[in-house]
């Protein structure tokens, strides 16, 4: 047995989306810098010394279904683009950070489109049926919430062996 720790096609495959999102700065292109905030796993706080705009990313339940020794997992993977509730015209800024969101997901810096996440050239893929983009809603504000916002969702399906990360 090997002693180095197994890496999952999810670590590898939420280790690009995060990557990907960083990459948003106006310097590189996109209508903010939102790639400098970014939350993993938790909703963003705004102070003083924050930036107008953050982005985070959750994990939802999966969905597996197993087929023999496959099994097959559909991981919903939603990124809140959120903006401090006392921004004049958020829903400008919300739509702003929604596009930097397609467009650093779904396209790759050289033009080209790619919906693997993290799936090396020649080598298997991460995800073998690709991202897919699901539904954009509105973040429901709740009374003294910091922030307003939608999220976009992702759906990324996972092909492993039973017994593999």
């Amino acid at each position: 047995m090997s002693t180095t720790p197994p890496v999952s096609k999810r670590q590898v495959a939420l280790a690009d989306l995060l990557g990907r999102l960083i990459f948003i700065t106006k310097a590189n292109g996109y209508n903010t810098n939102a790639g400098a905030s970014i939350s993993a796993g938790e909703a963003p706080r705004f102070g003083p010394d924050d930036p107008p705009a953050a982005l985070a990313v959750f994990v939802g339940d999966d969905s597996p279904d197993t087929k023999g020794g496959t099994v097959r997992t559909d991981v919903p993977i939603e990124i809140w683009a959120t903006v401090p509730a006392g921004l004049g015209a958020p829903l400008i800024a919300i739509e702003e950070l929604i596009a930097d969101v397609r467009v650093a997901i779904e396209v790759e810096k050289d033009g080209s489109v790619d919906r693997s996440l993290g799936g090396v050239a020649g080598g298997p893929a991460t995800l073998p049926t690709g991202l897919r983009r699901g539904s954009t809603r509105p973040l429901r504000r709740e009374p003294g919430s910091e922030f307003v916002g939608a999220s976009v969702e992702y759906v990324a399906t996972f092909e492993t062996r039973w017994g593999t990360p």
